[in-house]
């Protein structure tokens, strides 16, 4: 549906340039690539498609059932972040370099700091936030995580205070074992929060990350309708309806939702 072969070369390129086997599943619904082992599999998203998002939840369903993680890889995010899909794809097939996070010391980043290493490395760029901390391995980068400040929540009791997750991502072909645990426990032991949410992207993860370091599943959200501007590869959420000038450029697409993690203290 929609799949130019311009599109398909380049995914195929660049797979194969990392040294990724792959090959093409398609059917009459979707266009699949299946990774190496066949754990993997992209379904390609045309920018302009007929699908709904309930035919793509349910078909993550079914693939999830037999143990394959199925990314649901829109042709905007290619297009506009391929570094990044790339690197998370690799992470993903276990391909990373392995570098144990007891050897990486905690610095304090400013957010112009979090902001450029958030923009180069994570699929969702960078946000706000109140507290921004690195992982640095002889003097360089090779994570960052940002939080929220802690916020009362009177409904769960009188001094009750939550907080949030709001970023985490490591430098390009390195995983950092325990790095997200060390920073959590950095950040908990600054803030000291009754619990901490996050968010899990449900067109790339079924949270097994958030699972590892101890949070616990609260909710399904239900997917979620955007803009995207097909002349720059800018998404919008709703409230940002285009003009009727702009309204040439703009098509409606969707996401298939978030998994809400939170971790109790």
């Amino acid at each position: 549906m929609g799949i130019t072969s311009d599109w398909l070369a380049d995914i195929f390129d660049s797979l194969r340039k990392l040294e990724i086997s792959c090959k093409a599943a398609s059917d009459d619904t979707f266009n699949l690539v299946i990774l190496d082992d066949g754990r993997l599999v992209l379904n390609l998203i045309p920018m302009v498609n007929s699908y709904k998002p309930e035919l793509l939840v349910e078909k993550q369903k079914s693939f999830h059932e037999h143990g394959i993680l199925l990314i649901q890889l829109w042709e905007d995010i290619w297009l506009k972040k391929k570094e990044q899909v790339l690197s998370r794809i690799i992470s993903l097939l276990g391909r990373n370099q392995k570098l144990h996070g007891r050897k990486t010391k905690i610095e304090i980043l400013d957010q112009a700091r979090a902001d450029e290493f958030l923009f180069k490395y994570h699929l969702q760029g960078s946000a706000k936030a109140r507290y921004k901390f690195g992982l640095t391995y002889n003097q360089e980068l090779v994570a960052v995580a940002t939080f929220s400040g802690s916020r009362l929540m009177k409904q769960k009791g009188p001094e009750y205070r939550s907080a949030e997750l709001i970023r985490f991502a490591s430098k390009s072909t390195f995983t950092v074992t325990g790095g997200l645990t060390k920073l959590l426990k950095h950040y908990l032991g600054l803030v000291k929060p009754n619990d901490l949410m996050s968010y899990a992207d449900r067109d790339w993860s079924y949270g097994k990350g958030y699972e590892s370091s101890g949070f616990i599943l609260t909710e399904v959200q239900e997917p979620s309708y955007l803009w995207l501007d097909t002349a720059t590869l800018s998404r919008y959420f709703p409230h940002r309806r285009p003009t009727e000038e702009q309204q040439s450029n703009f098509v409606e697409i969707f996401n298939t939702g978030n998994l809400k993690y939170i971790l109790y203290l």
